[in-house]
């Protein structure tokens, strides 16, 4: 028996910019300009794949499995409906469960302990307030246990005696942090089991269900882990718990638990301490002393395996240009085999509570991901769905891997895709930039990607220094280095494919979310001689007034942003010279800009004031205002009409 374990969850980082699903609603401001002012798109040819079937929902979400592995969960979208639907998955009896009339938004679902309930934790304004509400999976009936917008929320585990509680997370609204409770979810009651006193960034419980760890963040973003033996006091009380684990801030992102294994006195972390790259180790909180499992020399770990009944890690994945998985057990080899037989780049995304039935999605760059359900005891995988099926009658551009030398000889790796019978000559090209910084590209389908390549750009993805996965060094080489060396990263990327005879470069443009909208709002400002046009989604403009206005539940990363990016008390001017805000009068090519009115990561004003100051230096710009929306797009209608508005944009400054 066997169970994951995912990397990403430690990345706490990794969620600052990144683009977010919130519900988007479409009105005409005054600071919005109409898109009637783009261009009408050339007459479509028999290759060009409609926008509307690009920019779709994703038809079936990753599926998940309930406890005992008979059934699983997923959301299932088309043009006529849009249901949450558990499944037999032997018998293929659906049921399709009841929506929450009060959890209107997008939410996020999961089978609860008792594999009869079904939790929806809502957003419904976009602002990233989410509540928790129920389904019953037999009665049809919904509660609502703490609604959205007034209430903050999270899950954090299981509660193994009683199959009818969970821990939750649930903001407080005077001390801006999370408090842990046990929720119990049938009847609403929940009960205070840690008062966070501010510095608390994770709760972690053991295997049998009772609050063990937390991690804690310092005034100098340092990051450590604390221990208690017994059942600790509501009201934090530091004599009762132990720091066993401990890193700086050099370490703290690329260091922490991952969870507690099953004899309870060993716990699974990664750790960068005496390595550039993550290294897999469990800690005895008994006897203090620390094993090494796994280390890349060249890449972080993404996630391990562990086998229950060994009580011991048999595989970890990492991922360069691709996932890879290293096998480290005898017990998983069999699996591998079994899984690989299938074929393509796979990971491994749910499994039961016992590990006898597995989720493994299989990526590809021509395609949306397919998912397979996985019988550990008969080593047979069998095919569930595609995410996508609509798009299988059509034909995708590869994504191909490269890397370059950025100015200062850092090794930059990222992804290059050429529009399909283009020569891969002399291309108009798009520079996508992702969202963090911390996170990364990675090899697989991306709608984005595939829409311009469609339309004829070759398509650039860099995961300029400051992306996760390649070591704390080359994250740490990012810091104070926004509108700086990561931008030169970009520039460098673009010169690498000029140099390759790829590109064009009196036709360059450059789109990013988030991050990335922020880095589009550095090409035009610094790098006007580069770039032919620029769109920036939810991206901030100022670096000052973006930490200024940062939500509340972030408090306990504070002090690493101020670290990785400036802290506007002492370093203003500097913050200032890296700001596209304050050099608007610079800039000389047409820019697109959407923002979304409830968007608590990057704020209406981040858009507003850059506009106002374009507009007043006399530079072109669309302005894209979304009222009821948050940190991103995420219903069809407003997919749409920014993508529509994109294609047109490209389509005039690239491609006439």
């Amino acid at each position: 028996m066997k169970r994951t374990s995912l990397l990403a969850l430690l990345m706490a980082l990794v969620f600052v910019l990144t683009g977010c699903s919130m519900i988007f609603g479409w009105m005409q401001q005054a600071f919005e300009q109409d898109t009637a002012t783009l261009p009408t798109l050339p007459p479509k040819n028999s290759s060009l794949i409609p926008l509307e079937v690009l920019t779709g929902f994703v038809e079936y979400t990753t599926p998940q499995l309930s406890p005992d592995g008979t059934l699983i969960l997923y959301r299932h979208m088309n043009d006529y409906r849009d249901d949450i639907i558990v499944e037999d998955w032997r018998t293929g009896t659906q049921t399709f469960i009841s929506w929450p009339e009060e959890a209107g938004g997008i939410p996020r679902f999961s089978f609860a302990p008792d594999g009869r309930t079904i939790l929806f934790f809502v957003d419904v304004m976009g602002d990233e307030n989410f509540g928790l509400y129920t389904s019953d999976l037999i009665s049809g009936e919904t509660k609502t246990l703490l609604p959205g917008g007034e209430n903050n929320c999270y899950y954090v585990s299981f509660v193994p005696e009683n199959d009818d509680e969970i821990y939750i997370a649930l903001l407080n609204r005077v001390t801006s942090a999370y408090d842990l409770y046990i929720l119990n979810y049938k009847t609403g009651q929940k009960q205070l089991v840690l008062k966070n006193p501010g510095d608390i960034r994770r709760f972690i419980i053991d295997q049998s269900g009772r609050l063990r760890l937390i991690t804690r963040t310092d005034e100098h973003a340092g990051s450590h882990v604390w221990h208690t033996s017994g059942t600790p006091s509501v009201l934090f009380d530091e004599k009762e718990w132990t720091k066993i684990l401990s890193w700086d801030y050099e370490d703290a992102d690329t260091s922490g638990v991952l969870s507690i294994m099953q004899d309870d006195t060993r716990v699974l972390f990664i750790d960068s301490q005496h390595t550039n790259t993550t290294t897999l180790c469990t800690f005895n909180i008994e006897t203090g002393q620390t094993e090494t499992i796994f280390n890349d020399p060249d890449y972080d770990l993404r996630g391990s395996w562990t086998d229950l009944e060994l009580d011991a890690v048999t595989a970890v994945s990492t991922e360069g240009a691709y996932i890879e998985w290293h096998v480290l057990g005898e017990s998983f080899e069999d699996d591998y085999q079994a899984l690989s037989n299938v074929g393509g780049v796979f990971d491994i995304v749910d499994s039961s509570l016992d590990d006898t039935y597995w989720i493994v999605s299989y990526h590809s760059d021509v395609a949306e991901t397919d998912y397979y359900i996985y019988d550990m005891d008969a080593k047979k995988a069998s095919f569930l769905f595609n995410a996508r099926p609509q798009l299988l009658d059509y034909d995708f551009a590869p994504m191909e891997p490269f890397s370059y030398r950025a100015s200062d000889g850092l090794l930059i790796e990222g992804y290059v895709t050429f529009p399909k019978g283009s020569g891969n000559k002399n291309l108009p090209t798009v520079v996508l930039v992702h969202g963090g910084p911390w996170a990364r590209d990675s090899w697989g389908f991306n709608f984005e990607t595939q829409l311009l390549a469609n339309r004829g750009y070759a398509v650039l993805q860099v995961n300029f220094r400051g992306s996760t996965g390649f070591g704390k060094d080359f994250i740490r080489a990012g810091d104070l280095e926004w509108g700086g060396k990561m931008h030169q990263d970009i520039l460098d990327a673009v010169d690498h494919a000029v140099s390759k005879g790829w590109t064009d470069p009196e036709r360059v443009g450059v789109y990013g979310a988030s991050y990335g909208g922020y880095e589009a709002l550095v090409c035009a400002a610094f790098s006007s001689d580069v770039f032919a046009c620029a769109v920036d989604a939810f991206g901030p403009s100022s670096l000052i007034t973006f930490l200024e206005t940062l939500p509340a539940q972030w408090s306990t990363e504070r002090q690493s942003l101020l670290r990785a990016i400036g802290d506007p008390d002492t370093d203003e001017a500097f913050m200032k010279s890296r700001s596209p805000l304050y050099h608007a009068d610079q800039i000389n090519i047409p820019l697109l800009i959407a923002q979304g009115g409830n968007d608590v990561r990057v704020v209406q004003r981040e858009s507003d004031q850059m506009v106002e100051a374009l507009r007043k230096a006399g530079v072109p710009v669309v302005y894209l205002l979304f009222p009821d929306s948050g940190h991103g797009l995420n219903s069809y209608q407003d997919m749409h009409r920014f993508y529509s508005a994109l294609e047109k944009f490209f389509a005039k400054h690239l491609l006439e």
